[in-house]
């Protein structure tokens, strides 16, 4: 499989290529970017900056430590976005793209999870 956002090297590597880690990490990381995937969707549209900010704050160090830099970075904007009061359309795009990348993580840790080697 070809990974588009996660390192799969940088993940082993930090858990000691220890295949038993990697898949306590990858099935932790399923449900985090679900959690995030979820709250962002829900935080962005409603407008709740407090809430949008808890949400990224969970998942930015997980996302730095596999290598996923454009969760944080689509958080990142979107913040930006929401503090300069952008139209509901292009929050939704920011939704979308943010659902996009974050499904496409879910697979890729799930296929390492089962594939750890």
């Amino acid at each position: 499989m070809d990974y588009t956002y996660i390192e799969p090297d940088k993940i082993s590597e930090m858990l000691f290529d220890e295949s038993e880690y990697v898949i306590e990490f990858c099935e932790a990381g399923v449900l985090s970017f679900t959690e995030f995937k979820d709250n962002f969707h829900n935080h962005l549209l409603d407008r709740n900056m407090k809430q949008l900010r808890e949400a990224g704050h969970k998942i930015k160090p997980g996302a730095k430590m596999m290598g996923a830099d454009e969760v944080v970075d689509n958080y990142e904007k979107a913040k930006v976005r929401l503090e300069e009061d952008a139209p509901d359309e292009e929050l939704k795009e920011l939704v979308d793209t943010m659902d996009s990348i974050c499904a496409t993580i879910i697979d890729e840790l799930e296929h390492l999870a089962q594939n750890p080697e």
